[in-house]
């Protein structure tokens, strides 16, 4: 009996300690997004970490939040400009630059057209980057979500529908502010 006391107080502590190591969370628009991944690129000293709603992950996503730390730009709208240029290279969509001189943030909000192996999709992107105040490079955060597509023709008469979700997008990347990143590397899945 002893013995099954100490191993149920053993779990039971166990149980705790795990609970209290939970991931972090983002709060976007309503939804609760965990960390499911971060990595750390050795190439261009920057941190990337991806957070996911519910059981996605990076896999099988349908919005995901990144948050990104990039030490190669030292300006947010070089960085947005150059997402948008990429973005237009790789598919031939709407690309908007936005940048608010005042506060040195600029948004950058494009859509691609992805294809796995069993999906087609519409991917909608939206970028806010700003300087930190305190380190070398810029700090983002980016939202996205993926529309499914049965064929590309599908996209152009997709993009019909997508500005209310894009003004809601935008307005909410706007207000967020940009968290702090976990420097280490997961990946959960």
């Amino acid at each position: 009996m002893k013995k099954i006391l100490i191993g149920l107080i053993i779990l039971f502590l166990g149980c705790n300690v795990f609970a209290d190591t939970k991931q972090p969370t983002i709060k976007f628009n309503g939804t609760t997004y965990t960390l499911k991944y971060s990595s750390y690129s050795k190439a261009t000293k920057s941190y990337m970490n991806e957070y996911f709603k519910g059981n996605e992950n990076g896999d099988n996503w349908t919005d995901l939040i990144g948050v990104y730390y990039i030490k190669a730009y030292n300006k947010p709208l070089d960085y947005a400009k150059d997402l948008a240029t990429a973005a237009s290279k790789q598919t031939p969509l709407d690309t908007q630059v936005m940048y608010n001189e005042k506060d040195n943030i600029a948004i950058a909000n494009f859509m691609l057209i992805g294809e796995t192996e069993k999906t087609r999709y519409l991917e909608q992107n939206i970028f806010k980057a700003e300087k930190p105040i305190d380190k070398k490079g810029i700090v983002a955060i980016q939202f996205a979500h993926k529309y499914p597509l049965n064929n590309k023709d599908e996209a152009m008469k997709m993009k019909a529908v997508l500005p209310e979700n894009q003004k809601k997008w935008l307005e909410s990347i706007n207000k967020t502010i940009i968290p702090e990143l976990v420097e280490k590397e997961i990946k959960t899945w």
